[in-house]
């Protein structure tokens, strides 16, 4: 069983954004998998490093629609990103330095986010996208 399921409820009805945000939800699942057959130190430097790149890239996607269509809240939604991406940093080095334990409450904190993110400040830029056409 996945430690993360996607569902309809986190459709943005941007297949894209949508396809992107199972990719997130795929690499949280690699390191859920990897820490629980004993692989977690092996695996989580390369996931870390996967969730880093992809989650920069899919920001940069969204950044770029909202920005197309002047979403409003743009600025505030780029901080978000921003954070997390800078946890994720802050994890990776951790991780890279030996300071930080595998942690089941790092995996906490990325499902968490992932769907608070998605359901919460990606559900509100969904009608924007819609109305502007971009499916």
């Amino acid at each position: 069983m996945a430690f993360v399921n996607w569902n309809d409820s986190y459709s943005v009805k941007v297949l894209r954004l949508d396809d992107e945000h199972k990719q997130l939800f795929s690499i949280i699942n690699l390191l859920h998998t990897g820490m629980k057959a004993g692989q977690g130190r092996d695996v989580m430097q390369d996931v870390l490093d996967q969730l880093l790149h992809y989650t920069e890239e899919h920001f940069r996607d969204e950044e770029v629609l909202m920005q197309v269509v002047g979403y409003p809240w743009l600025i505030a939604h780029t901080a978000l990103h921003q954070r997390f991406v800078n946890k994720i940093r802050g994890f990776s080095k951790d991780v890279h330095s030996g300071a930080v334990p595998i942690s089941v409450d790092m995996l906490e904190f990325l499902r968490n986010w992932l769907s608070e993110h998605i359901l919460g400040a990606d559900r509100q830029y969904s009608p924007v996208l819609n109305t502007a056409g971009i499916r």
